[in-house]
């Protein structure tokens, strides 16, 4: 090697503008470029020489022992580590490497220091403005989710509305189910979704033919199982949005029977959401208690016993034990 390589190689490591640290096998540094010296805050002149831990705040001597300890055992290995500048707020990624000898014995290591400062404040920015841009989203989805509910409680009660007997039931099992829930979970997501789903328990009847869905005498079995397919219409017209799946599902099951001889899955007991097995109660109740063409409506009283008389087959008995004490106690009906 001539003699001038040395001074060749130094003004090389001068030139580069990451900082460059050389350690020798005793950790003690044996070269520090301009822009460490620049990035750590030393003067080559005092620290070359002396250990490198003098670059290191003595809370974070152990962790720098165990650093050189791992190059010197891990052949092939480097790591890296972030630090930051608080007195300048730059932020610097540091590179550790091992420096071998031709035999593969360990003959020191090299650090080279990189300003990412820059990097990392586009980084954050990019962060930044991710996080507005999600809570911007969920902002528009809850807008959009609020719409869409208002859009079809306002379908329900016009349907409801085209027929003298039905208008106002959608609010009134709507206001029994809540109670109902409420007894149990107080003000809770449960309540809230009984709340929501009661309200849009018979949205599917808006494709259901309105003489068959108006009609002024019983069903015909055909007429009866072109009704039943209000509850797959429903469960189909709020499933595409992500947020009333729970709520889509719980309307598909809200005329499933307790004794599993319901539709349209004929689900059985704790199998049917309990959402729709309160629903259920609340659904039968306003039913029989509300006029038809074809019959007189049932008194309160005879009603709710009815719903007793049929906990453990078409209802879920501890949801209509709930339900009785609660209309004998007047919150009910």
């Amino acid at each position: 090697m001539a003699e001038s390589d040395p001074e060749v190689l130094r003004a090389v490591l001068e030139g580069i503008p990451e900082g460059i640290i050389v350690i020798n096998e005793k950790d003690e540094i044996t070269f520090a470029n301009k822009a460490a010296e620049q990035i750590r805050h030393i003067s080559a002149d005092r620290f070359v020489g002396t250990s490198v831990l003098r670059c290191h705040p003595d809370k974070s001597h152990g962790r720098v022992k165990r650093a050189l300890q791992f190059l010197r055992t891990e052949k092939g290995r480097t790591f890296t580590r972030m630090v930051t500048d608080t007195e300048k707020n730059r932020y610097y990624e540091n590179v550790y490497s091992a420096i071998r000898d031709t035999a593969s014995n360990y003959i020191g290591a090299l650090v080279l220091s990189r300003d990412i400062t820059d990097k990392r404040k586009r980084e954050e920015e990019k962060a930044a403005y991710l996080q507005t841009l999600k809570e911007k989203v969920a902002e528009l989805t809850e807008e959009i989710h609020g719409l869409f509910v208002s859009s079809m409680t306002s379908l329900v009660r016009a349907l409801e509305a085209k027929d003298p007997y039905t208008e106002g039931h959608s609010i009134r099992v709507r206001n029994t189910a809540v109670r109902v829930a409420k007894h149990k979970y107080g003000v809770s997501p449960e309540a809230t979704e009984v709340d929501l789903a009661s309200k849009l328990h018979d949205i599917g009847k808006v494709g259901i033919r309105e003489e068959v869905l108006n009609k002024p005498g019983p069903l015909s079995e055909q007429e009866f199982a072109h009704v039943k397919e209000h509850v797959l219409l429903g469960e189909s017209i709020l499933t595409p949005i992500e947020k009333l799946r729970s709520v889509a599902r719980i309307v598909r099951h809200h005329h499933e029977r307790f004794d599993g001889k319901g539709y349209p899955d004929g689900l059985q007991g704790v199998a049917i959401p309990e959402a729709a097995r309160i629903i259920a109660i609340a659904d039968s109740y306003d039913a029989m208690t509300s006029a038809r063409p074809y019959r007189s409506a049932m008194k309160p009283e005879e009603a709710a016993q009815e719903i007793e008389r049929k906990a453990g087959t078409q209802f879920d008995p501890d949801w209509t034990e709930v339900f009785v004490s609660l209309f004998h106690s007047g919150s009910i009906g």
